[in-house]
């Protein structure tokens, strides 16, 4: 056994945070009334206290602390509602949005189908819209190119041409062919079907002209001809028109980015019916316009402002040309607004705006006091400007680059690609009525037809 030897360790010293001499009174704690010591021992001293509803620090004293309670109630009432949601409807997980995804491939299936070659100058876009059905289900398609220029147009051999859809010989396919081309003074700014008789379609030149054109076909063999008639031509001194849309099937509107609004009546001949500018307050260039029916239009503007223009009631008598207007503020966007669409969810009217970072807004038109965009999708990046949507508005389709298509499903955010074999970026993007077919371009100067078949149980 060894032997325990005498050792004495070092003194380990552990010096008071308060000096020896300073004497602190004592108090009882069971009878004593006389305040607590006028120091604290700051090694021992405990956290801050915090304020555990808003998890942030509090500096001041609850009886110095003020609140604003109606604010607190305002913030709260518009909180709960939408965490509610959430909780309801918890985030997929990877394997469920792969799982979504893969049922809307299935649902629906979106096929590259034809291209069509356009004689254009570098970096041009283009301009497309369907008209009446011709056969198998496919509407007849016109289609322009627009070279690059500013506000005016030195491009002198632009062509608006027709393309119809031809049966092939084997199978149920049809394919597009040139059957016209008309050639037209400048490259027009913008293109809009008449919805109320789709073989009538209107376009507004660079240089400030408004054309009405006919779409003919004869009556005959096969073989049969088929022909653009021009039906009305008129100039105006607002410039460029940035979009047009028809009220009614002889009521055409053309929106200008000076604030200008213009309702044309096409009949035997084309007059100006009424014309309305937007108040100074708006701010802003006009970007696109939607007709929503008689004397009710949707205005988007360069800043981001959307808003819904309609009339009070019987104008006078002694002033019909120059409308006036209720002008109703909806949710704005953060940049320029560059799609309106009309559609319908759930049996009500729907208004779709779209901005250049591609944010979706949702608005409903029941509500004439106060904008309830409850719905925003934000299309993945990278951002596109410009979209189509199905009829229930369930489904949001982009061109992407080099022919590409990417279309997404708002109810549970699924999204599918299909991939194009073309060179550009898109700017464009217009689907048919029916809902089956697609065209996107410009890219190099070529447009892309895509057909949609939607195998829902619907």
């Amino acid at each position: 056994m060894d032997v325990l030897s005498h050792y004495s360790s070092p003194v380990i010293e552990f010096p008071a945070s308060q000096p020896l001499e300073k004497q602190n009174a004592l108090v009882d704690n069971c009878t004593g009334t006389d305040p607590p010591p006028p120091s604290a021992d700051v090694a021992t001293e405990t956290q801050e206290k915090q304020n555990a509803a808003t998890q942030t620090e509090q500096f001041c004293s609850s009886q110095s602390a003020k609140y604003d309670e109606r604010a607190l109630a305002k913030w709260l009432r518009q909180i709960c509602p939408q965490v509610e949601q959430e909780l309801s409807q918890p985030t997929p997980l990877l394997d469920e949005q792969e799982t979504s995804q893969c049922a809307l491939q299935e649902q629906l299936q979106v096929h590259t189908y034809q291209n069509l070659s356009m004689a254009s100058i570098e970096n041009s876009q283009g301009l497309a819209i369907w008209l009446s059905v011709h056969t198998n289900n496919a509407p007849v398609l016109v289609a322009t190119t627009v070279a690059p220029h500013d506000d005016w147009c030195e491009h002198m051999e632009q062509q608006l041409k027709l393309f119809v859809p031809q049966r092939m010989s084997h199978g149920s396919f049809v394919a597009y062919t040139e059957a016209k081309a008309l050639p037209l003074k400048s490259c027009l700014r913008s293109l809009c079907t008449n919805e109320f008789n789709k073989n009538i379609f209107a376009g507004a030149t660079m240089d400030g002209e408004l054309f009405v054109w006919l779409y003919e076909q004869a009556r005959g063999g096969i073989d049969s001809s088929v022909e653009i008639k021009q039906l009305h031509s008129v100039s105006s001194t607002q410039g460029a028109a940035v979009a047009l849309d028809w009220v009614t099937e002889q009521r055409l509107l053309a929106c200008y980015a000076n604030g200008t609004v213009l309702q044309w009546m096409v009949t035997k001949q084309m007059t100006l019916d009424w014309e309305y500018s937007v108040p100074t307050s708006v701010g802003a260039e006009l970007t696109t316009m939607l007709s929503l029916g008689l004397d009710d239009i949707v205005l988007g503007t360069s800043c981001g402002g959307v808003y819904r223009c309609w009339s009070p009631g019987r104008q006078p008598a002694c002033d019909r040309t120059s409308k006036q207007l209720q002008l109703l503020p909806l949710r704005k966007h953060r940049f320029t607004v560059s799609t309106l669409l009309k559609t319908e969810m759930d049996g009500h009217q729907i208004v779709v705006s779209c901005d250049l970072s591609g944010q979706a807004y949702y608005h409903d038109m029941r509500h004439e006091e106060e904008d309830t965009a409850q719905l925003i999708v934000q299309i993945p990046l990278p951002f596109k400007n410009a979209i189509a949507c199905s009829r229930d508005a369930n489904i949001i389709y982009c061109p992407s680059n080099d022919g590409a298509l990417e279309y997404y499903r708002v109810s549970d955010g699924a999204h599918a690609h299909v991939k194009g074999a073309l060179r550009g970026r898109g700017n464009l993007i217009c689907i048919s009525d029916n809902g089956c077919w697609l065209i996107t371009g410009l890219y190099g100067n070529e447009f892309q037809i895509f057909y949609i078949e939607n195998n829902s149980s619907d």
